[in-house]
């Protein structure tokens, strides 16, 4: 446990020394997404100082790279998640994606690993006091205490990326009908996500037939009424 902690803080301490001197030689507090070195700090404190698992990360990522730096469109970091929901290991997808956005394919690796780093290697070092630190009663307390501020922080999410999301009365339906189907057994997340991307392609060509764009209009019209 002792191991653990240190080699936390030694994580901590590197992300805080590249941050400061990045700022002592006269660059402003939003992390300059060009250079590599900021930019692998600012995931790696990601990494270490957000607590509550992936979807919390992400939506820390979220709040920060399109809310404060402005780094993505609220559109670009949907198309990310919506990208790493189809892999393995959708934080250090999206951690992958926002890095190559904004410094190409050395961002991507830099992004990837440095946000994967501090809870791997706290893991490895608490590994053989695992089921004694998950039994300590202050330990179930915060775990109990975090489950319902990770929904909300989740909420705020999704709340947020919705106009970026939901941009008409097409993706509104998906997301009814994703819903419904959520409720039904036997229709796995990846069956769904399948079924939404086959008819956001189907909904590309919709323009190109006769007299869609006309309905879409009429539609558009009656929806504002």
């Amino acid at each position: 446990m002792a191991a653990a902690l240190i080699i936390w803080a030694t994580i901590l301490s590197i992300s805080w020394w590249l941050t400061t001197a990045a700022q002592t030689v006269g660059l402003a507090t939003i992390p300059d997404p060009q250079n590599l070195a900021e930019l692998g700090a600012y995931f790696l404190k990601v990494g270490a100082f957000t607590i509550g698992g992936g979807l919390t990360m992400i939506a820390f990522i979220q709040e920060q790279v399109v809310g404060q730096f402005h780094w993505l469109a609220p559109r670009e970091f949907v198309d990310g998640l919506a990208l790493g929901q189809l892999t393995p290991g959708p934080v250090l997808i999206i951690a992958a994606y926002v890095g190559y956005k904004v410094a190409g394919l050395a961002g991507a690796a830099l992004a990837a690993t440095a946000v994967f780093l501090p809870s791997f290697v706290i893991m490895l070092a608490i590994l053989p006091v695992l089921d004694r630190v998950r039994k300590l009663a202050w330990v179930r307390a915060v775990m109990r205490g975090m489950a319902p501020a990770v929904i909300g922080v989740l909420v705020v999410s999704l709340i947020r990326l919705a106009p970026a999301a939901l941009p008409d009365l097409f993706a509104i339906a998906i997301l009814a009908a994703t819903i419904g189907l959520q409720m039904a057994p036997g229709v796995g997340a990846f069956k769904r996500m399948a079924a939404g991307a086959v008819l956001g392609v189907l909904r590309s060509y919709l323009p190109a037939i006769p007299g869609f764009k006309a309905v879409a209009h009429l539609v558009g019209e009656a929806t504002r009424l």
